[in-house]
Parts: C-alpha cells; structure tokens; sequence
C-alpha cells in the first residue's frame, strides 16, 4: 500500500510540477509580451496563495507592479484580488478590505459588472468578519442582482452561499439553510465540485446547529473527500477542523481529536495562524469535554498565544476562557482567577464601545423629531390660512363687520394655539441641541473628530493606512501582586487616576489615545490627521507620562499606600487604523508596528521610556532630549532589536 501511494504522489508531483515550470519560465522571460507573463504570474500567485499566504502575496505584489505598466485594468483586478485574498488568509482583515475595495473601483472604473459583482461579495466577507453584518447583506445583494441579470450562475451560487454565511452569525438558521442549499443546487448543476464541496460544509455546520448531527457528519465527510480530490488543502484542514467540533459535541472525542490533528499538520505546513489558533482552542475544549485538564490547557495557552500576536480580542476571550476552566479543573484556584480577571479585562474591550451605536441612534431620533415638528409648523399654518380664506367668504356672505369679529377673533384663538406650539417647538429644539452636543461629545470621547465626521457622513469610516505612525504603549510593573494589596474600588479608583493623567498628556500634545487594555494605555501620532503630532511629540508626552506616575508613586509612597510603576515602550512605521464592528464598535489600528510597539515596552524597565531604533532615527535632532544606547536587546517574537532609553536633557 505504501507504494501505491508513493506512485500516486510521484504521479501527481510530476503533472503539477512540469506545469508550474513552465509558468516561471514564461514569468522570467522578459521577451515575451506583458500579457503572457502577466497570464503565468497571476496563475502562480492564485495557487500559492491558499498554500503559502505570504508567497502568494509576494508574487501577487510582482504581478501588480507589471499591471500598473502595462495599465490592464482585468490584470490589476486580478492582481488586487489575490493580495486580498491572502491578507484575509493571513487575518489582516484591514488590508483585505483595502485591496477588495481597489479591485472594486477597477472593476467599476473599466465598466466590468462581472467583477463589480465578485468585488462587492468579497469585500462582504470581510465585513461579515469584522461583525459588520447588515453592510455585509447589502453588498451580496449587490452583487446578487448583477450576477442575475447577467445570467451568471457561479456568481449567483456563491453569492447564495455568503448570503447563508451572514444570516448564519444573525443565528437566522432556516434562511441560512435555504441559501446554502440553494447553493449546493447551482453548483451542481455547473458541475462545479468545489462549488458543492463548500456549499456541503456550511449545510453540515448548520446541520449541526440545528441538532442534526449525523447528517451533520456526513456531509463533512463528502466535503472533506472533495477537497482530498482536488488538492484543496485549506479547505480540507478547516472542513477537518468543523467535523472535528460536530464529533466533539456527539461524544465522539477520539475521532473529534483525529480530525483535529490532521487540520493542525495543513495549518502548520500553510503558515495559516487564524485557523491554527481556532483549531487549537476547539482541541482544548474536546480536552475539556473528556475531563483532560492538562491537555485543554496546553492546547487554549497555544491558541491564546496565536491570538494574542494576531490581534484578535475575540479568539483570545475564548482561549482565556477555555484556559481559566481548566486551571480551576486541575485544581489551580489561583491561576483560575487570575485567567477570570484575563477575561473580564477582554469582555470589558469587546464591549466598551457599546454606546457608540447609541449616539448614532440618538442623532437619527432627534431628526426625526426635528422633522415632525416641522411637519406638525406646516400643518398648523396650512389650517390658520384655510380658515381665513373661509372666514374671508363667510364675510362676504353674511356681511362684512360681523364676520370679520368673529375672523379676529377666531384668527387670534389660532394665532394662541401657534404661540403655544412653537413655544413648544422652541423648546424641543433646544432639549434636541442639547441631545446633540451630548451625542457629540460622546462620540468624539469614542472615535477621532475626523473619524466621527465621517462615519456622521457616510454611515461608515474607511480604513486608512498611515505610512509613519508612532505607536506608545504602556504598562505597570508587577499590576497583578499590587492589585492583590488593593480592594476592588481602590484599584479601580488608582487606576482611573492614573490614567486621567495619561489622557490630559495625550490631549497637550495632540497625541491620539487608541485604547486601554487592563493596565495597559495605548495611544498614537500621526493619525488620524499626519499633520496634528509627530514622533517626537508622542517622545515627550511618553516623558510626561513617567513623570506623572513617578510623582503619584512617590506621593502613595509617601502616605504608605501601595503604588505602580510604569513601562512606556515606542515604535514608529506603518500602520492600518479604521473602525470595526457594527453593534460596538471601536477606532483601533494594526499593523507589525503595534506589535513592535508592545515588543519595545515589554523589553523596557520601570521608569523609563525605550524606543526602537526607527524612532530614534526620527527624534536623535530633538532639541531637550539625550538617548542611552542600549545596544541590540532580545525581543519576544522579534529577535534582537536595536533600542534606546530617552531622557530630557
């Protein structure tokens, strides 16, 4: 057996190969014409992208570079399209958006309804995973009606299928249901066996929701044996990963684990940490479900550290979830409330945008209001005229004089009645201004006044990447031992303090305050306006910042009160910032520089300010501040890295 299957692959790798060979020969060769090489370039960058995300990504990238020459608008569509895809594989949902978006304005621009339509579908995926659910439906039913006027059945049977996906985060699982199978029909019919094979894994997964779990497992099982087939492998490890779950769920741990072990061996081979982190964290819980404390905990501290590097508060709730049940099953009292107050830190960032949705919702209220009173002005004036006309015949009728007293006075009963409502409106007016600048200051406590205008605007804020942003983060020293001497209102009550300072030093310096985590600040220069804060700026509010913990420290200290010390770390380069979510949503930014960012702080000492090398490069010509070489110093996650303490001279 194991020859035949060493002649299969042998087979397969010499049918596969000659052809990629014969791409690159075409891509290297300068001589032929752009459409050739841009022909094999884009088949390259396709297939790589779903097996190696940052190849495809690289080779993507060169495709582009020879579109914007040649100026083909189907080649830049195609070119945007696939660094898309990879950034979404990677779980840069930011950059995805930008790079679906570009793809839909080439595709708008040259007047290709066929591409507008696969555009608008698949920038709603992204939408779908930033949680942006009703801006999700309205671009597939976008795109749904020009795939149907086009009589594009693929286009109308994946735009069934992400339709599905969406009602299916609204937990609308019958209409989920209807447009997969809907799905799975075209594809069917086209004979499109990835088509089904995808449609067949969001019925098993839904399927399973319902309660319907053998049914569950052996349309998984179908979708898995397609995918084995075509060579998917992506899909093969995430369809592994979903009947993994259904088995765990039906008490089926040892076959759940199986499939689970075969999805992590594809992610790990793909680079594919989004997935990879998932799978771990569903690993820990069928770990859970058997009562294998110790394996759980291995597995969701793998998964959080995933998500913790990617960014993703959600994933990282569910791993600290997942890793507090099982310290608390080992026995692990301690480490489980430490784990508890991890993930009510999360719980609390997931939600504390909720009042977001609120001001919007206030500012369409008070139109509303403001229009019935103008209706209501309009109505008043329209009865006042109609009854003078008619007070006007009256007098003509029954004699002038005694119809117009009674015109008066009747003129003046109404006149009353409009005193009386537009006191009334003159009152609204004022409690809806009032409502306003509430509403306002409210939002601008939320988002940048930039960013609010727009999302005001539009309904919506694009994201936008900034090409040299200064990011700070800090953090206290040894929070946790010092939070154990406090009671819960002291610790609360110290920590607002501290960080009311933190805000008055980033409002004098024009800084950008993004977030708090926990005890963590994080805040930034360069955005949203280039032009409001430089690095250095954000330089010497980080000196501020020390000093303002520094004298709190020496005051507590002084009253024999526990006090925090505090770590300031800062890097400087790209970044993406925008806003995510739709029920709560916040203004955040990602980007390798955050990381870095945190990297610089962690790597810092209590009571000073570290910055990396590329900070450095922007501030040394500062007048007021002197640097201490640090030389290169070991990173978590970075390797060694150049960094520097700064002082005032």
């Amino acid at each position: 057996m194991r020859h035949v299957l060493l002649i299969l692959f042998c087979l397969v790798a010499g049918s596969v190969r000659p052809q990629t060979d014969s791409l690159w020969k075409v891509w290297r060769n300068e001589a032929l014409p752009d459409s050739a090489r841009l022909t094999a370039i884009a088949s390259l960058s396709w297939k790589a992208v779903f097996e190696q995300p940052d190849s495809g990504i690289a080779l993507a990238r060169m495709q582009l570079d020879l579109a914007r020459r040649g100026g083909a608008p189907r080649a830049l569509y195609t070119a945007y399209n696939t660094l898309a895809v990879g950034y979404k594989l990677r779980s840069d949902l930011p950059a995805a958006l930008d790079h679906f978006n570009r793809a839909l304005e080439v595709a708008r621009s040259s007047k290709d309804p066929g591409r507008t339509a696969a555009a608008l579908s698949n920038m709603s995926t992204v939408y779908k995973d930033l949680g942006d659910l009703p801006r999700a439906l309205e671009l597939l039913h976008q795109s749904l009606r020009i795939d149907q006027d086009l009589g594009n059945t693929a286009g109308v049977a994946s735009t069934y299928n992400n339709i599905g996906n969406t009602y299916k985060r609204l937990n609308e699982f019958d209409k989920a249901l209807e447009n997969y199978e809907r799905s799975a029909a075209l594809y069917n019919e086209l004979g499109n066996a990835k088509g089904r094979a995808s449609a067949l894994v969001s019925i098993g997964t839904t399927h399973s929701d319902l309660g319907q779990r053998e049914k569950a497992v052996r349309e998984l099982q179908e979708a898995i044996a397609i995918y084995r087939d075509l060579g998917s492998r992506m899909d093969r490890g995430k369809a592994h990963n979903n009947l993994g779950q259904v088995l765990t769920r039906m008490g089926r741990s040892a076959e759940a684990h199986a499939h689970f072990d075969t999805a992590r061996t594809v992610f790990i081979e793909l680079d594919a940490k989004d997935p990879l982190s998932r799978n771990f964290y569903y690993s820990g819980e069928a770990y859970l479900a058997e009562g294998r404390s110790a394996e759980a905990l291995r597995a969701c501290r793998q998964g959080l550290a995933l998500a913790d590097s990617l960014g993703l508060l959600a994933q990282r709730k569910e791993c600290t979830d997942c890793v507090m049940r099982a310290l608390a099953l080992t026995g692990d009292y301690r480490g489980a409330y430490e784990a508890q107050r991890s993930f009510l830190s999360l719980d609390d960032t997931l939600d504390k945008v909720n009042n977001g949705r609120e001001v919007l919702r206030l500012e369409l209220v008070r139109d509303f209001e403001q229009q019935q009173i103008a209706d209501s002005l309009a109505r008043v004036k329209e009865t006042f005229e109609q009854q003078l006309a008619f007070d006007r015949r009256m007098a003509d009728e029954r004699g002038r004089r005694g119809m117009l007293i009674a015109g008066i006075l009747l003129a003046l009963v109404i006149a009353g009645a409009l005193l009386n409502r537009l006191r009334y409106t003159q009152r609204s007016k004022k409690a809806i201004e009032h409502e306003k600048e509430r509403s306002d200051e409210l939002l601008h406590n939320i988002l940048p006044v930039e960013v609010a205008a727009e999302l005001k605007a539009k309904g919506r804020a694009e994201a936008r990447t900034y090409a040299n942003a200064t990011v700070l983060f800090t953090d206290f020293k040894g929070f946790t031992q010092l939070s154990e001497q406090l009671s819960a209102t002291e610790l609360v009550d110290e920590i607002d303090a501290c960080f009311k300072g933190l805000d008055a030093i980033v409002g004098k310096y024009h800084v950008e305050k993004i977030k708090t985590i926990g005890d963590a600040y994080m805040a930034a220069a360069g955005l949203p306006d280039p032009q409001a804060s430089s690095a250095a700026d954000i330089v010497l509010a980080a000196l501020d910042m020390r000093d303002h913990i520094a004298q709190r420290r020496t005051e507590r200290l002084r009253a024999g009160k526990p006090a925090f010390e505090m770590r300031i770390g800062l890097h400087s380069g790209p970044v993406i910032a925008g806003i995510v979510g739709v029920r709560k949503f916040a203004y955040d930014i990602w980007g390798d520089t955050v990381n870095t960012a945190a990297r610089m702080e962690s790597s810092g000492e209590p009571g000073r300010v570290n910055i990396s090398a590329t900070t450095y490069e922007l501030v040394k010509d500062t007048p007021g501040l002197r640097f201490e070489a640090r030389g290169l110093v070991h990173a978590k996650g970075k390797g060694d890295l150049r960094m520097y303490f700064v002082e005032r001279a």
